[in-house]
Formats: structure tokens, sequence, C-alpha cells
């Protein structure tokens, strides 16, 4: 017999309260300093929920990689970086240049992703999404769960925060010089990795300046198979200028180029078919400009952070079989206004942000935007305050107004809405190893202009027998409303001088109006008709779940457990919706000899078979079966050269050939990545 959501969510606090149970009692014995112990090991948020907080203190389900991760995980793409936090999986098959984040079942568009506080919103049929490289990264933050009362249209799911490294993650306080110098090879994809970086302090002002480059051929799969269309190279820079004005002002200009080509499907999550998925040469740039200044007055009411961005994005695709061309390009300008005002124990932000979209787009060597010359527009107000109620409860309130709205010349058409997004939270830092939090948050997504206006041919089965885009200017936005309970939890010196952290939370997210693509058609009795493709509001769901994840610090010894599940239901037919992940159970166990410079580990990822797939769509009635994936990793600095780290990693040890549930391609068969990085 199926359980229902509910049954899930109650079996989540049952294995929360069993925790709770074996670790409870370890906290009475703690010592009476283990607050300072216990903030030795925490990170600290700066982007991702606006209010710079310690991350044990913050209401919300957040998953933090840090540098050192990203250089222990090697990824070759950001989905990659959150591949091992709890209910975070990575969508879009094995292609790294299009893979994009799943959160708790929502993926997509319903994820908002920034890179260094900016805005980044492509998002066109089955091209890719994510394009930073991880070689640049010097974070990534992800919010589970809606966030739109902080960034507005595209948190439905959560948040993905990108940060860039910075002169300082080089530089030491003495330095006035330095960088490094990185590469890497891949064994599977025949992949190579280049990477240098340049940075430089004199005074106030500070910078760098890196670029990578990489190439790698086909990906060969667990069962000996070539992934047609999986090679590629890139090429790319990061420049940052920080210049400290005054004692109490600052400026950082920062400037990104990508260059991407490759030859990869239509639909490049699938495999290549010569009469639908057709082969094409993608050539994809893309170029981001931030520019951002902060003033810290000498009341602890002003404190001003403003920052304007730039983006485009822009697609040259040329399909091979007949050498059609299609051209797509995206331009967005942005800026936000905020200013923190303190009251004592009261913290106040409030602001502005605006940004507008340009996108347009060439057919077949003909003009066939889509949409058609269109521009949207974004204006955004928010308040977030963070307050004492009594000792020890805090209460967080925060209420986002936008106003959205479409305009497209060459159909005479406009389409205009708003949304007001709040969100609440109550946080009792019950005792000094406990934080529980309660919170509720609504969110939305305003449609997007490829939604709304596209025109001209989806497919053609053969000459002048065509299926076409059909407008849809009535779409709605989606809408979320999400409630969790949380709880963190650390204990120091339980067994000596080692460290527990422990974070549990429940959710119930119910997303109205869920945004579709269908397509009818096409028909070929009575008349021969290719039909339509077009966007149309469609289910009503409710999704629900938890996740769970622990960590236990002991000398050089480090173990990391965690287990996501996620239900979604639509509440109309009570059939299971689609992209809802499998129930996963996630390990990394991993041992630093000091006196060797060496540490070890190994992370093994097992996800359950995923049978709830009985979605009216899903015709073929798919199940997904399970599996376990080991991973290997070391890192090792020479101790005469303690400046020269070497990285291997074994990815798929056993070379198992699986896929994750709702994905038509088989993952990465077993790959051994290994690297060298010199820092002078």
């Amino acid at each position: 017999m199926r359980r229902t959501g509910d049954e899930y969510v109650r079996e989540i606090v049952l294995v929360s309260a069993a925790v709770l149970t074996v670790l409870a009692p370890g906290a009475w014995t703690a010592e009476s300093d283990s607050r300072n112990d216990k903030q030795a090991v925490e990170t600290v948020i700066v982007t991702a929920t606006r209010l710079e907080k310690p991350l044990s203190e913050i209401g919300r389900s957040i998953a933090v990689v840090g540098r050192d991760e990203i250089e222990s995980i090697q990824p070759q793409s950001v989905p990659q970086v959150l591949a091992f936090e709890p209910n975070i999986n990575i969508s879009g098959g094995p292609r790294a240049s299009t893979q994009s984040v799943n959160i708790r079942g929502l993926q997509g568009n319903k994820v908002l992703q920034t890179v260094d506080g900016a805005r980044q919103s492509f998002e066109s049929g089955h091209r890719p999404s994510y394009f930073l490289d991880p070689e640049l990264l010097r974070s990534v933050e992800a919010v589970r769960g809606p966030s739109s009362s902080l960034w507005g249209s595209g948190a439905v799911g959560g948040l993905v925060a990108q940060n860039t490294i910075t002169a300082k993650d080089v530089l030491s306080d003495e330095d006035a010089f330095g960088g490094f110098i990185k590469t890497g090879y891949d064994d599977n994809n025949d992949g190579s990795t280049s990477t240098g970086l340049l940075a430089g302090a004199s005074g106030s002002v500070s910078g760098l300046i890196s670029g990578y480059y990489r190439d790698s051929d086909d990906i060969e799969l667990g069962n000996g198979d070539t992934l047609l269309g999986s090679g590629s190279n890139s090429q790319g820079g990061l420049a940052k200028l920080n210049w400290q004005l005054t004692d109490r002002q600052a400026l950082e200009l920062i400037y990104r180029h990508a260059d991407w080509d490759g030859s990869v499907p239509t639909n490049a999550t699938a495999a290549a078919d010569d009469s639908s998925n057709f082969l094409i040469d993608r050539k994809q740039t893309t170029d981001n400009v931030n520019l951002a200044y902060s003033f810290d007055g000498d009341s602890e009411l002003v404190n001003v952070e403003a920052l304007a961005y730039a983006n485009r994005v822009k697609m040259d695709e040329t399909r091979k079989s007949d050498g059609r061309d299609d051209a797509t390009k995206l331009d967005v300008l942005g800026f936000n206004v905020s200013n923190l005002s303190e009251f004592g124990s009261v913290q106040l932000m409030y602001g502005i942000d605006s940004y507008r979209e340009k996108f347009n787009a060439d057919r077949g060597g003909q003009d066939r935007p889509v949409p058609p010359d269109a521009e949207t527009t974004v204006w955004g107000a928010y308040v977030l305050a963070s307050m004492p109620l009594v000792t020890d409860w805090n209460l967080e309130l925060g209420v986002r107004y936008d106003d959205f709205e479409t305009d497209v010349s060459d159909l005479n058409s406009n389409t205009s809405d708003s949304a007001t997004s709040p969100s609440a939270a109550i946080v009792w830092d019950a005792v000094d190893w406990l934080l529980l939090s309660v919170r509720y948050d609504r969110a939305f997504r305003a449609p997007g202009a490829e939604e709304l206006y596209s025109t001209g041919f989806h497919f053609c089965i053969s000459p002048g027998f065509c299926n076409g885009f059909l407008p849809n200017p009535d779409l709605e936005p989606e809408k979320a409303s999400n409630i969790e309970m949380s709880a963190k939890m650390a204990f120091a010196d339980i067994a000596g001088a080692d460290v527990i952290h422990v974070e549990m939370s429940v959710f119930e997210n119910k997303v109205d109006n869920f945004i579709e693509q269908i397509v009818v058609g096409p028909f070929f009795l009575p008349v021969m008709d290719g039909g339509y493709t077009t966007w149309v509001n469609v289910d009503e769901a409710t999704l629900t779940g938890g996740e769970i994840s622990a960590a236990y610090l002991r000398g050089g010894l480090s173990f990391r457990a965690s287990y996501g599940l996620v239900r979604g239901e639509d509440d109309d037919t009570n059939e299971d919706i689609t992209n809802i992940p499998a129930d996963t159970l996630k390990l990394d166990l991993a041992y630093k000899f000091s006196s060797l410079n060496l540490m070890t580990g190994v992370r093994y990822t097992y996800a359950d078979n995923q049978n709830r797939t009985q979605y009216e769509e899903n015709t073929s009635d798919t199940t997904y079966d399970s599996y376990g994936v080991t991973d290997l990793y070391a890192s090792w600095s020479p101790e005469s050269m303690s400046n020269l780290r070497f990285d291997l990693n074994v990815n798929n040890l056993e070379d198992k050939y699986y896929r994750r549930a709702w994905e038509e391609l088989y993952e990465a068969g077993r790959e051994v990545v290994v690297s060298a990085r010199y820092q002078f």
C-alpha cells in the first residue's frame, strides 16, 4: 500500500527524534565553554540570506560548500559541487554543460541562481542555464525552500548562490603578489583542465586575474558505450578589482567572460537521434560585469550595499544535417540598493532592485523571434527584519513586492502583473546545543517571455506539415507556499576533543499554477494538421519531505551522513508528480594524516528505487532502479613543497551503469581525475 505524504513527514520526524534520543544525553556532559569549540568550525553566510549571520543561527535549511571541499570534489559543473548535499540533486544527465540543480523536487527555472549577488536568468528550450566554471568558485550556498521574500521571481524551489574567488583567498596579509597554476586530467573523457591566477595587493587596492581552459572528448558510460555529443572545449576568465576608498567605503569591479564550443543534441538531456534530436554545433558566449559599492556609516542606522550588473548570453547553433542556423541572445541590466539599520538587537534591512531582460532569437536563418523583440522589466522592494521577542526567542519577518511587465513590439502585446512574497519565522535558541525554528514562506515565478509569446515552428514532420508555437499571454505566475520546521544541534567534547553537528528539517510546499509546455497533435484525420505547442498553467501540487544530516569531527577524522526524501502529489488527481528524486543516503568519511600532509576519503551515494512515476503524462509508466555509487578521493602536499597540492578522485569506482530518476541518459562510468596545483 502506498503511503501518503503526511506519513512520510511523520517518518522523518520519528527518525529525527531517534537521532535526538541517541545524541542528547551526551550533550549534558559537554563543557561549559563548548560554544567556543563549536564556533571554530562554523560557516558564515554572506550572500544567500542578505543578512550576514553564522550558519548555526539561521532559521533556514542551507547547504554551504567552501573552496577546500570544491577542490576535493574536482567538479566539472556548478551542480556537481552540490551533489553530496541532502535533498539537492543533479538533473540534466551526465553532460556537464547542461546540468542543473534539483532542490526538493523542483528544478530548472524554479530554482533561482546568482553569481556574486547578481541574478542569472537565462532559460530557453533545452539550452543550458549554468555558465560559471567551477574553477572560478570560492563557495556555493544553496537555500532549500522558497526564497522570493529575499530574491523575488524564480526562487520557488530555492536559491543557488555562487561566489567567485577573491584575492584574499590567495594572498596572506603580508603578501603583495601571488597566485597559482593548476592542471588536471580526466581519463574517462580524455579531459584536460588548465587554470592560472595572479593576484596582487597594494595599499587599499587589491585584485586578481584568472583564466581557465577545458577540453574533453565524449563520455564513456558504465556499459562501455560512448555518449555521442558529450565532448566540448571551453575557456574563460575572471578579473576582479577591490578598492577600499576610505575606512568606511569600498568598491568592487568584476568582469567574467566564457566561451563554450561543442557538438550536442538539440535536447542535450537525451541521446542524439537522426530523426528528431539532431546534433548541432553550439558556440556559446557569456559576459558579465558587476559593480558593487558599500558604505558603512558612522551610525548603526546606515550600512549601504549597492550593486549594478550586466549579463549577456549568446548562443549560435548550426544543425549538422542541413546547416540550419539558430541564434539566441539574452541581455540583462539590473541593480540592487539596500540598507541595514540596527536598533540595538533589532536588525532591519530594506532595499529596492530592478532588472530588465531583453530576449530575442533567429531561427532557421529567418527572423523568428522567440519571443519577438520581447523586453521584461521588473521592479521590486523588500523589507527584512530580525528582532528578539523574549530571552532566546527571535522573530524574523520579511515581505517583498514585485511588479513585472513584458512588452512585445512585433505582436503589439503587453502583459503585466505583480506579486507579494511574505515570510515569517520564529527561532528559539532552546539550549546551548539546540536551535529550533518554524517558518513560513511564499514565493512566485513570473512566466518568461518565451513561455508567453513563443511563435513560429516547434518541429516539422514534412515540408508544410509543422507543429507551431501558440502564444499564451494569459499565463499566471507559479506560486509556492511553504511551511517548515527545523532543528540545528551542536555538541562538543562528548568523547574527548570532538564536535558533532546535526541538522534536520521537515517541510510542506504547496505549489500552484505549474507552467508546463504541452504539445497538441499532430492530426492526420479528418484533415492533416500539425497541431500546436504552447505553455499552460496546470497542476496544484503538494511537496512534502525532509532532510537530516550529521557531521562528526575528531582530530583528523571527519564523517558526514545525510538522508533526504521528497514526495510530490497532484492535489486534483492524487497522482505522483514528475521530477521527484529518489530517497537518497549520502555518506562521506575522511581522515587527514597530518604528519604526511595527506587527506584521504570515500563518498558513497545510495538512491532508492523510484517507482512513484504514475503521472498522467508519463504514459510509459517508467520506474527507476536503485543504485549505489562509491567515490574515492585524496589530497596530498609534499612536506618539502607545501605550496604544491595533488588531488586524486576515482568517481564511480565500480564502473556502474546507472541513471538518476527522471533522466533519460545513464551517468558516466568510472573516471579517474588527477590534478596538480602550485601556489606561489
